[in-house]
């Protein structure tokens, strides 16, 4: 599905990201308005066809670029924050999907081929590409936080960015590297604190 970007035009790409979100978002703290803008300069630059020395046009094709949350009041569940792209599945249980991989396991998820993911939540029948989720951590819980107890010092996910593409491997280990430094830049502006809610089921403390 699509046709792969060659690496120079993603760093390109990935460079304009850079500049655009720094120009765009210098000291915006808001979180819906710095996730909004975010989102939609991240869809922006991947939508674009860019052109080699061929003159052939790329484009990551992107299905969906947004933010997930986990739930304060039933922290079993994430539920869309900000979006772009295609309508998003909301709420989603933290047992079901790449995004509860994720919030569950702590861990950043790479999936070059959704179709032979059996975990994967299809929101999108058309998109069978690749998917990037990527963790936003809470402040670590201090002392006196009532969602804390037993958990002083620890964090907890407070939610995802998830980025789909129509373009199945659309992503080295050197880009999703940039774009999870991207992230973590932003992350606390749109995720920022201890997490207000007591961890429940599966959900992954560290």
């Amino acid at each position: 599905m699509g046709n792969r970007m060659p690496p120079k035009l993603k760093d390109d790409l990935l460079r304009v990201i850079e500049t655009r979100l720094s120009d765009y978002l210098g000291g915006r703290t808001h979180p819906p308005e710095v996730a909004t803008t975010f989102n939609y300069i991240l869809y922006d630059e991947f939508n674009k066809e860019r052109t080699n020395g061929s003159g052939k046009g790329h484009s990551l094709k992107p299905v969906f670029v947004g933010e997930y949350f986990v739930d304060p009041v039933n922290p079993e569940q994430t539920r869309v924050f900000s979006h772009q792209g295609t309508e998003a599945c909301s709420p989603i249980p933290i047992t079901r999907g790449v995004i509860g991989r994720a919030v569950t396991t702590g861990r950043n998820q790479y999936v070059p081929d959704v179709t032979q993911d059996p975990e994967h939540v299809g929101c999108d029948p058309d998109m069978e590409g690749s998917e990037l989720v990527l963790v936003a951590w809470s402040e670590p819980f201090a002392p006196g936080n009532p969602h804390g107890i037993g958990y002083v010092g620890r964090r907890v996910p407070l939610g995802v960015l998830d980025l789909d593409f129509n373009v199945k491997y659309a992503l080295n280990r050197q880009e999703r590297g940039r774009l999870k430094k991207i992230w973590e830049e932003y992350a606390k502006r749109i995720f920022p604190g201890e997490a207000q809610f007591q961890p429940r089921g599966k959900l992954c403390v560290k």
